[in-house]
């Protein structure tokens, strides 16, 4: 809402957009209810004390929500023009075969997961103001945090996604090389942002990406030390604090 208000109302506010927020949250919701219905077993031996379906919640009362959810976004996309739809059609169809089979696939479960992100904060540019830098530099943040954050987690999940088959990038390079490609997006997302806030020329956004750089060069510090389960669990936190305080800042403009 702050990224597309109207500059001489700071309460600007749009039902269509309210409606299209809702749409995401479900289509995120069935994401999250598909992909731990597909996990049960693996997150049983990473984190047995969060499983939720088959514990919470029977498996098939878990598709019928599923279903449910999916079927609410879709609705509500339809009143937003084809352009939204087709975004959630998408989404929703990827995120089953993300947690289906593409998640145990060496990096294209990670770019799914933060390409499906992005998008969910593109779309507001897409569907509002189609020249709007501003949504497309918070997209791309959320693109690589959550990639990182995802190549984070496979290392903290090694064990639980080692035992089921699963071929993630610390898997299948070993978490050294693993640590090397998380530095290099690091570096590709810092260049990005520096030449989109270049061109934007204000002065709030070189402050609050400022400050995120810092959070960022505090999780490379410790991501070069880091070696245990522990360690790992830390830093996806600490992703999540970057995107929470990163996401906030989008109020100040």
């Amino acid at each position: 809402m702050f990224l597309i208000k109207n500059q001489q109302s700071p309460f600007y506010f749009d039902g269509w957009f309210a409606i299209m927020v809702l749409s995401t949250v479900l289509v995120a919701a069935s994401g999250y209810i598909i992909n731990d219905y597909f996990d049960v077993k693996i997150d049983r031996i990473n984190k047995p004390n969060e499983v939720f379906v088959g514990n919470t919640i029977k498996r098939r009362s878990a598709l019928l929500l599923h279903q449910i959810f999916s079927g609410l976004a879709l609705f509500m996309a339809i009143f937003l023009g084809w352009k939204i739809l087709a975004i959630n059609v998408f989404s929703i169809t990827t995120l089953w075969l993300y947690a289906s089979v593409l998640k145990k696939k060496t990096l294209i479960g990670n770019l799914i997961v933060a390409l499906l992100t992005a998008l969910s904060i593109a779309q507001i540019a897409i569907y509002f103001q189609p020249n709007n830098k501003l949504v497309y530099i918070y997209a791309i943040f959320a693109f690589f945090i959550n990639l990182i954050r995802e190549i984070i987690k496979d290392i903290e999940d090694i064990r639980g996604d080692k035992a089921h088959g699963a071929k993630t990038l610390p898997i299948v390079y070993g978490i050294r090389k693993t640590k090397i490609v998380i530095y290099f997006l690091v570096f590709i997302f810092i260049a990005l942002v520096v030449v989109l806030t270049y061109e934007i020329g204000n002065i709030r956004i070189y402050t609050v990406f400022s400050i995120i750089g810092l959070l960022i060069i505090y999780l490379i510090y410790n991501l070069i030390y880091a070696d245990r389960k522990k360690h790992f669990a830390f830093l996806s936190r600490w992703c999540k604090i970057i995107m929470l305080i990163g996401m906030s800042s989008i109020a100040l403009f």
